[in-house]
C-alpha cells in the first residue's frame, strides 16, 4: 500500500478529506442523526472504520487532549472529550478569516446543567473539518516578513485565543491548540452556534476567505436571490496567489472576468427590477466589480454575442426573452446534460460526493429557504454533475448554458414555489440512477425534469411556446 511521506497510508488521507468535505458543509445540520459516521460511510462509500478514524484525525482527539480515543472505530460519536472542570466551560465568541491570518476566540460561561455531549462533539468536529478543508496550511506570503503579532498568541497559554498567521507559520499547532480549546468547551448545542457553523458551511469551498463572525453580532449575509453559492460578495474577486487552492471535494468551477460580469448583470436585473429593453451601465457594474470601464464594456460584449444581453442604439439593455429561446436554450442543456449522465454514471462513488451535498442542499432549500434558494440549489446540483462527469470541457460548456437560464431566470421573474416538490423528487431520481450506474434510468429522469422546466419557464415568456418545435429537439 502507498503511503505518505509522514508514513501513514494514503487511503486515510483520502477519507480525511472526504469526511473533512462533509462536515465541513453540513452546517448546523452535523448535529443530526444524517452525519453520523453510520450515515457518512454511507454517503460516501467508506467504510465505517475508515470514517470513525477520519473523525478522530480531523478532531485530533489525542492532540487536543479531548479524550486521548484511539485509532479505532468510534461508532456514532464524532470523538472528543468532556471539558476539563478545572477550566471551566468556554464558548466560540469569534471567528476572522483574513489573509494571511485565521483568529478564533473563546470566552468562559457559567456552567449548565444541560449536557449535550453528542450534539456538542459533532459540532466540534465540523468546526475542525473546515479548517482542514479550508487548506490555509498551503498560503503563501509574498513577502513573510516579520512576524505578525498573533504569532504570539499561538504560544500564549493563557489567551482564550488561537491564531494562524502564514507569516509565521506551524498548522499543526494551531490544529492542536483549537482542538484544546475546543475541548474545554460547554457540552451544549450553543458553545458552537449553528449560525456560525451555517456560515462555515456556505463558504466551505472557497477558502473560508472574507469570513467574519462574531457572538451576538448580525451577521452581513448577502441575499438569497443572489448567487450565494459562487458567494456573492466575493464572486468577482481574481485569481490571487494568496488565494488558498480549492479543495478537490468541491465544485472546481472557475469563473472568468465575463462569467463574473453576467452573475453581476443577474444580480442587477433582478434586485433592481429592470425589465426587457431596459439600459444597463458599464460604469455602474465597473464599480461594483472595481473593474475598468473598458474591461467591462469588453464583456458585456462578449455577453451580446452569447445572447445574454442586446446591444440597441450605442447601449447595453436588458435582452428579451421568447418561446423560442427558451427551446433553444433548454435542447441544448437536455442534449449535453445526457453525455455528461451517461459520463456520470460510470464514474466511482467517492465522484459523486459534491453532487450528494448538492442534493442536500436543494432538500434543505426546499424545507426552509425562499423561492428564489430552490431554483438556484437545482442549477448548482446540476452543476455539481456536471462537474463530476470528468468532462471538462462538456462540464465548461453546460456552465456557460447556466448562466443564460440564469438571466432568463432573472428577466422571467420565475416562481419555483409551485414546482418545489417535483424538482427534489427529480433530482434524487437523477441522482439515485447515477449512483447505480443506470445510465440511461438517469437520462430519462433527466428529460423529464428539462421537459418540466422548459414548460414552466415558456409559459412566462411573452411569445407562445413551440410544443412541436420542442418536442422535435428533445428526441
Amino acid at each position: 500500500m502507498q503511503t505518505t511521506g509522514r508514513g501513514r497510508p494514503r487511503i486515510q488521507d483520502t477519507a480525511d478529506d472526504i469526511v473533512a468535505s462533509v462536515l465541513a458543509t453540513a452546517g448546523a445540520r452535523v448535529s443530526t442523526p444524517d452525519f453520523s459516521t453510520r450515515r457518512i460511510a454511507e454517503l460516501t462509500g467508506l467504510s465505517q472504520t475508515l470514517v470513525s478514524r477520519a473523525c478522530r484525525r480531523i478532531r485530533r482527539a489525542r492532540a487536543g487532549g479531548a479524550g486521548g480515543g484511539t485509532d479505532g472505530d468510534c461508532g456514532d460519536e464524532l470523538l472528543g472529550g468532556a471539558p476539563d472542570p478545572a477550566v471551566g466551560d468556554l464558548v466560540v465568541t469569534e471567528l476572522q478569516v483574513r489573509f494571511p491570518r485565521i483568529i478564533l476566540r473563546f470566552a468562559p460561561q457559567a456552567r449548565t446543567a444541560i449536557r449535550q455531549q453528542t450534539v456538542a462533539e459533532r459540532r466540534a468536529t465540523a468546526l475542525m473539518a473546515s479548517l482542514h478543508a479550508s487548506e490555509a496550511a498551503r498560503w503563501r506570503v509574498r513577502d513573510a516578513g516579520a512576524a505578525h503579532p498573533a504569532e504570539v498568541a499561538v504560544h500564549d497559554p493563557d489567551q482564550l485565543s488561537a491564531c494562524w498567521d502564514a507569516n509565521a507559520p506551524d498548522w499543526d499547532q494551531f490544529l492542536d491548540r483549537t482542538a484544546a480549546l475546543l475541548s474545554l468547551c460547554a457540552p451544549t448545542a450553543d458553545a458552537i452556534p449553528g449560525d456560525l457553523l451555517d456560515l462555515l458551511a456556505r463558504r466551505a469551498g472557497r477558502g473560508l476567505h472574507g469570513t467574519e463572525w462574531q457572538r451576538g453580532a448580525q451577521q452581513n449575509e448577502f441575499s438569497s436571490d443572489s448567487d450565494s453559492e459562487l458567494g456573492a460578495e466575493d464572486a468577482a474577486l481574481p485569481t490571487d496567489p494568496e488565494r488558498s487552492p480549492r479543495n478537490r471535494w468541491f465544485s472546481q468551477v472557475e469563473l472568468s472576468v465575463t462569467e463574473q460580469i453576467a452573475i453581476a448583470l443577474r444580480r442587477e436585473i433582478t434586485n433592481s427590477g429592470f425589465l426587457a429593453g431596459d439600459r444597463l451601465s458599464p460604469d455602474v457594474l465597473g464599480s461594483q466589480l472595481g473593474l475598468g470601464r473598458s474591461a467591462v464594456r469588453s464583456a458585456m460584449s462578449r455577453l451580446v454575442d452569447d445572447g445574454l444581453l442586446d446591444f440597441h442604439q450605442g447601449s447595453f439593455r436588458v435582452p428579451a426573452v421568447t418561446g423560442a429561446d427558451v427551446v433553444d436554450l433548454y435542447a441544448a442543456r437536455l442534449h449535453l446534460g445526457m453525455v455528461l449522465l451517461r459520463a456520470c454514471a460510470v464514474q466511482p462513488r467517492h465522484r459523486m460526493l459534491p453532487v450528494r451535498l448538492a442534493l442536500g442542499a436543494v432538500e434543505a432549500a426546499a424545507i426552509q429557504g425562499t423561492r428564489f434558494d430552490v431554483g438556484l440549489a437545482d442549477l448548482q446540483f446540476q452543476q455539481e454533475l456536471a462537474e463530476a462527469s470528468g468532462l471538462s470541457q462538456s462540464a465548461r460548456g453546460f456552465h456557460a448554458l447556466t448562466l443564460r437560464v440564469r438571466m432568463f431566470i432573472a428577466v422571467l421573474r420565475l416562481d419555483y414555489s409551485p414546482a418545489v416538490e417535483r424538482i427534489v423528487s427529480d433530482d434524487r431520481r437523477i441522482l439515485t440512477a447515477v449512483l447505480a450506474g443506470d445510465a440511461e434510468a438517469a437520462v430519462r429522469a433527466w428529460r423529464l425534469k428539462l421537459d418540466n422546466a422548459v414548460r414552466h419557464m415558456s409559459a412566462l415568456a411573452p411569445e407562445s411556446f413551440d410544443a412541436e418545435l420542442w418536442s422535435r429537439l428533445s428526441r
